[in-house]
């Protein structure tokens, strides 16, 4: 069961903004929970004394837009609040989030060549649930038009991807949701194995194979129980940012549903390269658990 009382949404004003607010309202009206837009005046140092009547001025024009958008959740009877802050990135995102015991993180998604961009540095440096809504099939979202109906949830079987499958199967239920889980048998995981036999036959890489995929779909079998879900999953192998955006794409779905990191990366990493990886090419949004 899910239970949210607030959902922080990262507000820039830019052409994510609208997309942003739509995923929010649409959890929001689900859970019952308050919308809280953040739209934060980013200075990495304290701005100079001769800058406050300019700052002021971009503050209140920001206040402005920001009680526009609040009418607009309004509008579908969202509760909401909004705040305006002047400071750093991450330490103003803590500072709310700790002020509202917040339950989720709606961000949009920007990657830039050269430098992190907003969206990603809060997304590595915030361990919390957090929905990115990026990609094809939310390009067109407005509030009252978001519908989330199938749900994939790519799993390793780690700990953390096991959260994703008990959160996934929550908001399934909560959205009447189709849900699917994956296992991505990594392609270099049977490459490492296959260069362990002294003198590999073709019919031995074929049991080896074999023997991998035997062993994902007990597990895959093993949480399909555990968790009480229907669908009989799907096992694939390969680069698993590369499978799970593929199947994501192909199969139409709403949202997808994943831990922050997985087998392969150490507790202090908050996003493994596999997520990584699905956030710069999903074709829907992800909710990343950690």
């Amino acid at each position: 069961m899910i239970t949210c009382s607030y959902i922080i949404t990262g507000i820039d004003l830019g052409p994510d903004t609208d997309r942003n607010i739509s995923y929010a309202a649409y959890f929001a009206s689900s859970t019952g929970a308050t919308v809280r837009l953040l739209y934060i005046i980013d200075y990495l140092l304290t701005p100079p004394s001769y800058l406050a009547s300019y700052i002021e001025e971009e503050k209140k024009k920001e206040e402005k837009e920001m009680a526009r958008l609040q009418d607009l959740l309004s509008g579908f009877s969202v509760k909401n609040e909004a705040s305006v802050i002047l400071g750093r990135l991450h330490e103003s995102f803590m500072k709310v989030i700790t002020e509202t015991s917040a339950d989720l993180l709606v961000v949009g998604y920007r990657s830039h060549l050269l430098r992190p961009s907003s969206s990603e540095r809060l997304i590595k440096s915030l361990a919390m649930p957090m929905l990115v809504v990026r990609g094809k099939y939310a390009e067109n979202a407005s509030p009252g038009t978001v519908k989330i109906r199938k749900i994939l949830c790519p799993i390793d079987f780690s700990s953390n991807s096991l959260k994703a499958v008990s959160m996934a199967k929550a908001y399934a239920e909560l959205f009447s949701a189709d849900l699917q889980i994956m296992h991505v048998v990594p392609s270099h995981r049977i490459q490492e194995r296959w260069e362990q036999w002294l003198k590999p036959q073709e019919k031995d890489g074929q049991r080896l194979q074999e023997g991998l995929y035997s062993g994902a779909a007990a597990k895959l079998s093993q949480v399909r129980d555990e968790f009480n879900i229907q669908a009989e999953g799907v096992i694939s192998h390969g680069t698993p940012g590369e499978m799970i955006c593929s199947a994501a794409d192909e199969g139409t779905y709403d949202m997808i549903v994943m831990g922050a990191r997985g087998l392969s990366y150490l507790q202090g990493i908050l996003i493994g390269s596999t997520t990584e990886s699905v956030l710069r090419a999903s074709p829907c949004p992800v909710l990343v658990v950690h």
